[in-house]
């Protein structure tokens, strides 16, 4: 599986090498599928909290809640999990890698993030901490994280989307960090051999 296709894949960057690779295109589906899953999920759950924001009645709210809790568990959490594992296999076993390029960094960063946060505050853990370190005054940053996480205001709405706009912009355009620029420039000009 790993034959010289594969690894040599993303090795300037753009990942446009190499495109009748079975294996790459089977990789490069899932992981579109597992986006569309995360990053449509992650839409539709930013309406449902817009819409609890503006919810008049407890019942109305109490259903949003639990549609927002059901598309989380159900599309959001496993999209998040296929781009890990696909994300991991890019990393892993292609030139792309975990630190070449910095639109490849900014990715995973939203991604762990969105795993660490995403797992704490939907779980009983982030209300434990919160109610922990409350008596301390220390509670702050992780209400400020629990309501990025967990939206209660068009702000933390438009930031959230924001984020969920920029992966996606990122993952088409793909822009490559200046050090690899350089080194283009001069493996061109230069006909040199530099490393990222």
């Amino acid at each position: 599986m790993r034959d010289q296709e594969v690894k040599s894949f993303g090795l300037r960057g753009k990942g446009y090498r190499f495109r009748e690779n079975h294996v790459l295109k089977n990789i490069k589906a899932i992981h579109i599928l597992a986006s569309i899953a995360w990053g449509g999920g992650a839409f539709a759950m930013q309406a449902l909290h817009l819409m609890r924001t503006i919810a008049t009645d407890a019942a109305t709210a109490q259903t949003i809640a639990s549609c927002s809790r059901f598309i989380d568990t159900w599309v959001v959490m496993p999209g998040l999990f296929g781009c890990i594992l696909t994300g991991l296999f890019y990393s892993l076993c292609t030139a792309i890698g975990f630190f070449r390029f910095l639109w490849i960094i900014y990715k995973w960063i939203i991604t762990a993030s969105a795993c660490f946060w995403g797992l704490i505050f939907w779980s009983s853990l982030g209300d434990s901490l919160i109610a922990w370190l409350a008596p301390c005054n220390l509670d702050g940053p992780l209400l400020f994280m629990r309501s990025l996480i967990l939206p209660d205001a068009i702000w933390a709405i438009a930031i959230q989307t924001a984020i969920i706009l920029s992966m996606c912009l990122i993952s088409v355009y793909r822009p490559l960090g200046w050090w690899h620029k350089i080194c283009l420039l001069n493996e061109k000009n230069l006909h040199c051999n530099c490393n990222d």
